[in-house]
Formats: C-alpha cells, structure tokens, sequence
C-alpha cells in the first residue's frame, strides 16, 4: 500500500492588490482620495517587502505565486466602460506626480522580485491577475491546499468552486473570508460592482439578490424578463473569472533563484537603513531561502 502525497501548502498573493495598500502603510494620512500617505521616493517598495517578508512568514508556505495585470482584453471588447472610471485627476500637478511615482516604484518591485526572488511571477499581457490566479490552481495546484491573499472579494467565486481546498484571506481584516451558500458570480451579477464599473442589474440590491438564489426556479424565472436577463448575462460575462488553458502559450512564468547579495545592494541603494543590519538580513533570508 503506498502513502498518499502530502500536498503542498501554495500561497498565491494578489500582485497589484498588495503594492496598492502598501500605499498606506507605516506613515501619516491620506491626503486626498487620489493619494496614499506613502509618497516618499521609494516608500511603496519599502513597504512592500516588509509586507511581502511577513506574509511569507505567517503562512510558510512552499511556493508563493505573485501574478500580474496585463490588458483586459476580452472585457473590454464585451464592454468598453470595464474599469472607466478608474481615473486620475490629471489636472492637479500633485496628484500626476503621485502617481507617476507609484508606477514607478511599481516596475521597482516587479523588477526585484523576477531578478532577485524565489517567487513565482506569472503574466499575460491580455489577461487579468483574477483569470491568473484562477488558472495557476485549476491547472497548477488544483489538489493542493491554496491561499488566496486578497481584500478583493472576486476571490470568493474560487471558493465556490474549490471549497476544500482553496481559502480566501484578507489582508485588511485580518480574516479567511467565508464561502457562499450561493453562486457568488450570479449574486454580484445582479448586484454589480461600482469598484469595476460594473452596473448590474437595475432593481435588484443586495437582499433582492440573495433571496432570487435561495428561492427554487427564481433566478430562471427572472431570466424569462428580456431586459434582466441581459443586464445579467453582460454582468456575470464581466465577473467570471476566464478559463485560460487555451492562453497558456502566452502566459509568462518567471521564477529566480535568491540573491542576497543583489537584494542587499538594491537595499542599500535605496537607504532601507533599517532592513540592513546583520540580524535583519538573516532573518529575512531565512524567510526566503526555502521557497
């Protein structure tokens, strides 16, 4: 009689949805809604490997995945106003200069860790991080026990359909989200989502929503109105996650080996004083060294 294979403990880490608290994290106020406190030079890359170090840490993981944004393509051409009111006030010089530095300390981070990191980066450029993360665990990891490192509540669809295995932590809670009793992709369907633009279906809120998908034949009934079915065919297109294993030729894996040496440089090129000394270099190679 053979053993079963333990399985391996995956952490996968929302990419842009990480970078983007470190915007908050460790100084002063919001300035305004357009910006974070962290608007020192290289504060957001500080932050981020404080962030990623003790994340790592909590979880112990035996790989971590950090996948990318590329382009939305196929929302887009379903719906061209998909994320449009994601803008910037390009009007005030300050807040242009603020966001000019994010993305430059952005590339700063995704650059390190595909030079200097044991993690796994993984991208398309016409695909979104949440078909990313869908695809790594269906194709990479569907056997393994799975955490999802996300304040966005997309995630929760993965629980739908991974429920032993996958779980859904959020980083601003501090909590393992819960699974739905219902399809999560039909809910928010009806319901939309203003944070993507998504408008859902006119008339139906949140109770409205969830009493359709706990009544027998209600959500059937409701798809027989012309106009609710296709708001809600249009919505739910926008939120499921996509099936790429027909993409995976174009998916970009990137995964190096740890480089102290080049992390310390990088470090000290960038005056994180505080991450430099002896003992805090060890400490955080040994949070790495086994990935």
């Amino acid at each position: 009689m053979t053993s079963k294979v333990s399985s391996k403990k995956v952490l996968i880490i929302d990419g842009y949805n990480m970078i983007h608290r470190c915007r908050f994290q460790w100084s002063g106020y919001q300035k305004t809604k357009d910006t974070g406190p962290a608007d020192g030079e290289f504060q957001i890359v500080y932050n981020f490997f404080r962030v990623l170090r003790s994340t790592i840490d909590q979880f112990s993981p035996d790989v971590v995945y950090f996948p990318l944004d590329g382009k939305p393509a196929a929302r887009l051409l379903a719906d061209p106003n998909y994320k449009g009111n994601r803008t910037v006030d390009t009007s005030d010089p300050e807040v242009v200069k603020y966001w000019e530095s994010f993305h430059r300390q952005k590339r700063v981070i995704i650059s390190a860790l595909q030079k200097d990191y044991p993690v796994i980066t993984v991208y398309h450029p016409d695909q979104e991080c949440d078909d990313l993360v869908q695809y790594i665990i269906d194709y990479h990891h569907v056997d393994d026990e799975v955490v999802v490192i996300s304040s966005d509540t997309d995630f929760i669809q993965l629980l739908n359909k991974h429920p032993d295995t996958v779980r859904l932590y959020n980083p601003i809670s501090k909590e393992y989200r819960p699974n739905t009793e219902y399809d999560y992709v039909s809910w928010k369907a009806m319901v939309g989502d203003k944070a993507d633009n998504i408008p859902g279906v006119r008339g139906v809120g949140k109770k409205t929503a969830s009493t359709i998908l706990a009544t027998a034949g209600a959500l059937d009934e409701r798809l027989k109105n012309d106009k609710f079915r296709k708001s809600y065919e249009k919505s739910y297109s926008l939120i499921k996650f996509i099936d790429l294993k027909d993409e995976e030729s174009r998916i970009i894996i990137t995964k190096s080996m740890l480089d102290m040496a080049s992390i310390t440089d990088d470090f000290e090129s960038m005056g994180f004083n505080s991450m430099l000394s002896e003992s805090s270099i060890d400490k955080y190679e040994k949070t790495f060294i086994n990935l």
